[in-house]
């Protein structure tokens, strides 16, 4: 079991076009990629002429390749004046080329140049699963779904406007273009659907057909006398758009200050409610993904989320926060093992986890350590309270601040939800309420029966000294972190069924503990007595997944449940919820969408 993907290799044709030599065939026709995309798959369904004036619009291909077709998608869209707000554009590959190889690949066609290489900078390593990419500020959003097309596709929860189907030819690739795949088309067929593609080939018309497109054959491109263009003939069930975007976030803390963020993204309008005058968080928290033997669910999803909290760490005006890199320190001889297994097994590439020995981490640290383990390059460190602040300063005016107001219960009126105070007065008034405020919203939503714990943690703050210099996050049976501005933040405490708020010097203890048995000499000279510190309590779930998503209550949803993993969990989660409410396409697969669910727990 590999959670890679293979890659593909860049090889050339005699007339320079790309090729692949694993199906005998090119990545697009030898008379012109790009004027291939434009006319068959562009003016195939009709764009952009079918797009504007539309506030959303969703492409889905078969066979990414070399990005060609999202690229002149992309570059259609922005120079159209009448285009639709959003574009969604969701592609699956088996085989995707490293980032240097695409924006190669794509080279020689000079107009795309800038979207190229914004493409390449942003494409995800060759890992299994969902990727989703953002640009031009959120209104282009690129899904990569890595893998075979016959288990992925099946996992898309989308509705399509138009699909692009552009796997290898029929006789090379037969899969690609199978019954079955097509079935998948039509399940995400939204009415009126329409499909280009340039293969005539019989058994591709037979299918087609037989999944209820209606298809003809058109003048094709180059080489090729015809190409294929066709709508889907059978009912589709309409979208579920909301027909109000308005919703109350109740907890202004950080899943709940992101999903203000993604949904003022989305032009909804948002009272955030929070008994809290201003945020209380940790001087810097960490970023790295999971991983373990079985590659579970929470490290399968973690991956994606992981890729997609750095691609929007980076875009965000404000924030603090640095890519560092994460170094985990095997405990111990035996954890040791475990790590060397689980990287040997599940074949990680090497820019996202690295095995290292001792000298390697050593190297890495740029000290003293009690031993190897894995090394996250891409790992990072956030101050969380400069992301409460940008997320809420990126939402601006969209998101009304209700701030020392405590949400004591809910109450249904008509088609709207009451946020209600101790007194019994009305702070909001909203056809959906997203819950995102801690353990508390098990007792705000009862009926979604979740089971959230809340575990006591203390951080504490090391004063700066030349002598204790660290440039990478340290973690393993706690961590260390450099504070922007100076010091070192170590941590953290984990006590079940505390409530102190007090920072505590047999906690300082504790964690100076951990540093020191992670960096041996790490903490000389420090005493608990002399150190300040930050206490503040998780949101735990049994099965260490976070929860983001709607209930089965009509327009209660929940965004909770992060534990020691807000900084990873909660920019996907965001989306994610941001995304049903919208019935945009899932960031995530139909399985790993489940997993987050608050549904889950009513099964």
């Amino acid at each position: 079991m590999s959670v890679s993907v293979p890659t593909a290799r860049l090889e050339r044709a005699a007339d320079g076009t790309p090729w692949s030599s694993d199906f005998g065939d090119v990545y697009h026709s030898s008379a012109g990629g790009l004027a291939q995309a434009r006319h068959v798959f562009l003016a195939g369904n009709g764009l952009p002429e079918r797009w504007r004036g539309r506030d959303r619009f969703v492409i889905v291909e078969t066979g990414f390749g070399i990005g060609l077709n999202f690229l002149a998608a992309w570059q259609a869209w922005r120079e159209d004046p009448a285009r639709p707000r959003r574009l969604h554009f969701v592609s699956v590959e088996l085989a995707p080329f490293a980032a240097a190889d695409l924006e190669r690949a794509a080279a020689s066609f000079a107009e795309l140049a800038p979207l190229a290489r914004a493409l390449a900078a942003s494409f995800p390593p060759p890992l299994a699963g969902f990727h989703r990419l953002a640009f031009d500020d959120g209104r282009v959003t690129l899904t990569l779904v890595f893998g075979d097309a016959r288990a992925t596709l099946p996992q898309l929860v989308a509705r399509a406007d138009a699909f692009f189907p552009d796997g290898f030819a029929p006789a090379r690739n037969p899969a690609m273009w199978s019954p079955e795949l097509v079935r998948e088309l039509a399940r995400l067929a939204a009415p009126g659907a329409t499909l280009a593609t340039w293969t005539v080939a019989g058994g591709v018309r037979a299918a087609l057909r037989g999944a209820g497109f209606e298809v003809e054959k058109r003048a094709g491109f180059g080489g090729k006398r015809e190409m294929l263009v066709g709508r889907y003939a059978a009912d589709a069930a309409p979208l579920a758009t909301p027909r109000e975007r308005r919703a109350a976030v109740v907890g202004a803390g950080l899943a709940g200050a992101l999903a203000a963020h993604a949904l003022a993204d989305r032009g909804w309008d948002v009272e955030l409610i929070d008994a809290q005058l201003e945020a209380r968080a940790p001087a810097v928290g960490l970023l790295r993904p999971v991983a373990n033997l079985r590659d579970a669910v929470n490290a399968q999803v973690s991956r994606a989320a992981f890729l997609y909290a750095l691609q929007r760490y980076a875009s965000m005006p404000g924030l603090e926060w640095r890519r560092r890199g994460v170094l985990q320190l095997a405990d111990d001889a035996d954890e040791a093992e475990r790590f060397a297994a689980i990287a040997r097994s599940l074949g990680y590439p090497p820019e996202f986890l690295e095995l290292v020995d001792a000298d390697r981490a050593r190297a890495i640290a740029g000290r003293a350590v009690r031993g190897g383990g894995w090394w996250f390059p891409g790992g990072a460190t956030v101050t969380p309270a400069s992301l409460v602040a940008a997320s809420l300063a990126a939402a601006g005016a969209s998101a009304r601040r209700r701030f020392g107001k405590r949400a004591m219960r809910l109450e249904r009126e008509g088609g709207a939800w009451r946020v209600l105070d101790i007194a019994d007065r009305v702070l909001s008034e909203t056809p959906v309420v997203v819950l995102a405020n801690a353990q508390d919203a098990q007792r705000l939503a009862p009926e979604a029966r979740l089971a959230l714990s809340r575990v006591r943690g203390q951080v504490s703050y090391l004063p700066p000294d030349p002598t204790r210099t660290l440039e990478v996050v340290v973690s393993g049976t706690g961590y260390a972190a450099p504070i922007a501005g100076g010091g070192h933040c170590v941590g953290a405490s984990y006590h079940h069924g505390d409530d102190d708020t007090a920072v505590r010097m047999s906690d300082h203890a504790q964690n100076l503990a951990r540093a020191e048995s992670m960096l041996p000499g790490f903490t000389a000279g420090l005493e608990p007595a002399a150190l300040t510190g930050w206490t503040g309590f998780r949101t735990t779930v049994p099965d260490r997944l976070p929860i983001f998503g709607a209930t089965a209550t009509p327009g209660i949803c929940i965004a909770t449940g992060l534990g020691s993993r807000g900084l990873l969990w909660g920019p996907l989660g965001a989306e994610l919820l941001a995304c049903e409410l919208e019935a945009d396409p899932l960031p995530l697969g139909r399985d790993h969408a489940g997993a987050v669910s608050p549904r889950r727990f009513l099964s």
